[in-house]
Order: structure tokens, then C-alpha cells, then sequence
């Protein structure tokens, strides 16, 4: 059957199979076409007369056939028309996709990496201009015995024309005493750095057992004593404990100083070994420290009266033995109930992940299987507005140093830190224990190198 030739001549904008099986398209005579406008082609005029049901379309795109030899099922048109515009689509979206890729001959989605991150490096350009920077990137601010501190340790330099970080090294090579975190910020380390993840900075010199409330200040080089202040709030920037561990040994803090001054000769009587020829020295920077509070009439709360104030608002000793605090209505018993074990019955459930005589898959699973309830009561316990037993829960899994428990214990501190409108200790909580690691040098620039 011959084809009919169709009613847009070559200048059909459809170019599906079928369509084209079915008509002809020869070459529109001279006559017939509309004059050019600005380059574009206007269709030519029906030679029809429209009947009076019909209306003109706008686009032949918009028209549908119903002269050609398939009248009677113009579905087919239909389709063929769904098809072509389709393809149209398809096209002006690839061609939109190139545009967008070409620009100036250079790839668009390199200009568009490049210029998020110029904008990120000029928003950390101007943290570093500011003490800012430590509670953006450390989600706390310092207390005033921390700056105090820091210009005594600037007084150290013998030469005023010495780089800030000159007192951190004077420190290190005579006490093998290492200034860390926000101290580094204060010595410029942190400008010009390489930009490391959100996650990177809450790890920085975190170690294996610091919970979220603890900030490491000092380190001795090469171990994992280290000291830092403890806050059971994440606001307080007043009066902190300053605590101690040694991550060689265990989970436990013991509190040593009520301030950074404090700390220091705690460090230098208790875990720096003198020798004879540094002898001089530690008596020395000893007397040092107590003439620079005279001289200043600098004057901070000792550890006895922070300590009191503190154990009243303690609600459970915890694997670590510093306690937690959390609100706490003695008249109502509102705030913290007991947990469904003791501590020895806890570390019993735990102790089966340290046995090496069985297999370690059966073994979490009973851990799991009898933690299970204690986590339930804990989490009832919060919807009951008792927040901090989960709270002890949860630093108990974490101080047990178990990776097998990262998944319950999150799901204990998460509930239990918004609840006490604690949110930076969850964000602390959760970096840790993606990269928890008992390396003894955590250092953010050891990561970004």
C-alpha cells in the first residue's frame, strides 16, 4: 500500500520509526514556505479549512492525525507523538547537561568543587582569626585558667622574635611534656593546616577511653598519660576539674587540679622523672609558676572546693570512677534511677567477650542477649524522664572498651545527652567511635598529612 504523504512535508518534527513507515515527506515546495524570521522557520499554512469542532493548535507537537489511513485507532498516533516528544526531552536535556558542563571550555562541576571549597577555606581562614575556632571545631569553650596559662607559657620564650609555638617546644624538650588540642590553636597550628573533616578535629588527641565530657590539654610525649578538663556540661567555661589518665591502663580518671597551674605541678611531681641534670630545672620552673600567679595575682578554685561542689550533683560512679552528673529531684526521685545490675554483675556480662576459649560470635550474642533487658529498662527509664541512667549505662559499655557494643552504647547516649540537652557530647561521642583507636599519637595532622 503506498504511503500518503504527510501533512508537514520535510518538516515533520517526528522522527520515530513508525511515523516515518507510514508517510511520506518530500521536500516542501518553494511556494508553500513562510519567509524566515531571525532564522527561524515558520510551518506552513493548512490548505484545509478547519471545521468548525476544531480548534487551531499552538504547535504541530500538539496536533493529532486524523486523515492518514489509521483513523480508527489513533492511539497509535498518539503514541507515536508521546514517543517523538519524548526524544525531544531527552535531547534538550542532554543538550542542557552539556551546557552546563561547558562552560568557558572548563567542566562545570570542577568550577563549581572549586569554588565550594574556596568558600570553606575563607570561612576557616576567619575561625583562625579568633578564639571561635575551639568551640566550632571543638564544640567547647576554655575556661580563664586555660589563656592564663598559655601566657605563661608565651613568658617562657627567651626572645620575643621566637614563633608562638616556642614555649610548646621549651615544655616538651625539658619535660617531655606535650601541649595539646586548643593549646596548638593558640600556637597557630592550626593556620594554614590542611582542612580535615568535622569528625577529625573532636578525635584530635582523643584517646581510646576519654568520654565526651573529658578534653585532653596535656600529654607526656611517647605514652598515654594525659590530662584535661572535665565537663559534665558542655557550656561550662567556669571552674573545671582537670582529671588524669593513662589510657596503658584502663578506663578510670582520677581528678588532680582545679586549674591548668595546678595541673602543671601535678604533672611535674607526679609523672615527670627528673634527672640529675634536670634536677635544677623542675625546681626551678616550680618556683616559676607560683611567682607568676603572685606577680599577676592570678588566684583560681583549688581542687578540694571544686571537687565538694561537684560530688553533690554526682548521681553514679561509673566504670570510670569520675561519676556522671545529671539533674536529679531528690523529693521526687525524679532523674536517675539505679540500673537492673550492679557493677560486678555487669562486668561479668562483660568479662565473656574477654574469654579467648570461646568463639567470639556466640559470645557477643549472649552479651547482647542479657545486656538487652538492662538497655531496655534504661531507655524506659528515660521516657520516664529518669535521663541519667541511661546516661551511666551507656558510659559503662563505653568504658568496657568493647567495639562489638559501639551500636547498643550509641543508642543509650544519643537518647540520654538530648534529653539533658547535651547535643556536642553526642556529636563527640559518635566521631570517637567511628575512628577509636589506642594509638598513643592522635593528632588531627598526623591524619591530614
Amino acid at each position: 500500500m503506498p504511503k500518503e504523504d504527510c501533512k508537514y512535508w520535510d518538516k515533520c518534527y517526528q522522527r520515530n520509526p513508525v511515523h516515518l513507515s507510514k508517510y511520506n515527506h518530500p521536500e516542501m515546495p518553494k511556494e508553500n514556505e513562510e519567509d524566515n524570521v531571525e532564522g527561524r522557520k515558520v510551518a506552513p499554512k493548512r490548505s484545509a479549512p478547519l471545521q468548525p469542532e476544531e480548534k487551531e493548535e499552538d504547535t504541530p507537537a500538539q496536533t493529532v492525525e486524523k486523515d492518514g489511513p489509521n483513523t480508527s485507532n489513533p492511539s497509535i498516533d498518539i503514541e507515536n507523538e508521546e514517543e517523538a516528544r519524548g526524544s525531544y526531552e531527552s535531547e534538550t536535556a542532554e543538550l542542557h547537561r552539556e551546557a552546563m558542563t561547558n562552560i568557558s571550555g572548563k567542566n562545570y562541576m570542577e568550577i563549581l568543587e572549586k569554588r565550594i571549597r574556596l568558600s570553606i577555606q575563607k570561612e576557616y581562614d576567619n575561625l583562625c582569626e579568633s578564639n571561635e575556632f575551639i568551640r566550632h571545631k571543638f564544640l567547647v569553650e576554655m575556661p580563664p585558667d586555660f589563656y592564663e596559662f598559655w601566657k605563661y607559657v608565651g613568658s617562657l620564650k627567651s626572645d620575643p622574635a621566637k614563633p608562638k609555638d616556642a614555649g610548646l617546644e621549651h615544655l616538651d624538650k625539658l619535660f617531655q611534656l606535650q601541649l595539646v588540642g586548643p593549646f596548638e590553636f593558640l600556637a597557630g597550628k592550626f593556620h594554614g593546616a590542611k582542612l580535615g573533616e568535622p569528625g577529625d578535629y573532636l578525635r584530635h588527641w582523643r584517646f581510646y577511653y576519654d568520654p565526651p565530657e573529658f578534653q585532653t590539654i596535656f600529654v607526656r610525649r611517647g605514652t598515654g598519660i594525659h590530662y584535661g578538663y572535665w565537663r559534665d556540661v558542655p557550656q561550662d567555661k567556669e571552674n573545671l576539674l582537670i582529671a588524669r589518665n593513662d589510657s596503658a591502663s584502663g578506663c578510670e580518671f582520677k581528678f588532680v587540679a582545679g586549674n591548668a597551674f595546678d595541673a602543671f605541678l601535678y604533672y611535674l611531681e607526679h609523672d615527670f622523672v627528673a634527672t640529675p641534670f634536670s634536677a635544677g630545672q623542675l625546681a626551678g620552673t616550680k618556683k616559676a609558676v607560683t611567682k607568676y600567679l603572685s606577680d599577676n595575682s592570678l588566684e583560681f578554685a583549688q581542687l578540694d572546693r571544686l571537687q565538694r561542689e561537684r560530688t553533690k550533683k554526682v548521681v553514679a560512679k561509673t566504670f570510670h570512677r569520675a561519676g556522671i552528673v545529671a539533674p536529679f529531684d531528690r523529693k521526687t526521685q525524679l532523674g536517675y534511677r539505679s540500673l537492673l545490675v550492679s557493677d560486678v554483675e555487669l562486668k561479668k556480662m562483660l568479662a565473656m567477650l574477654e574469654r579467648k576459649e570461646i568463639d567470639q560470635v556466640a559470645a557477643k550474642q549472649t552479651v547482647l542477649e542479657k545486656l538487652q533487658p538492662v538497655a531496655n529498662a534504661a531507655n524506659i527509664a528515660v521516657d520516664e524522664s529518669d535521663f541519667g541512667t541511661a546516661l551511666e549505662l551507656g558510659i559503662d559499655l563505653f568504658c568496657s572498651g568493647h567495639k562489638e557494643l559501639h551500636l547498643l552504647t550509641s543508642s543509650l547516649l544519643v537518647p540520654a545527652y538530648s534529653m539533658l540537652s547535651r547535643p556536642q557530647f553526642i556529636a563527640i561521642a559518635k566521631a570517637h567511635m567511628e575512628q577509636r583507636s589506642r594509638d598513643i599519637n592522635l593528632s588531627i595532622f598526623e591524619v591530614l598529612k
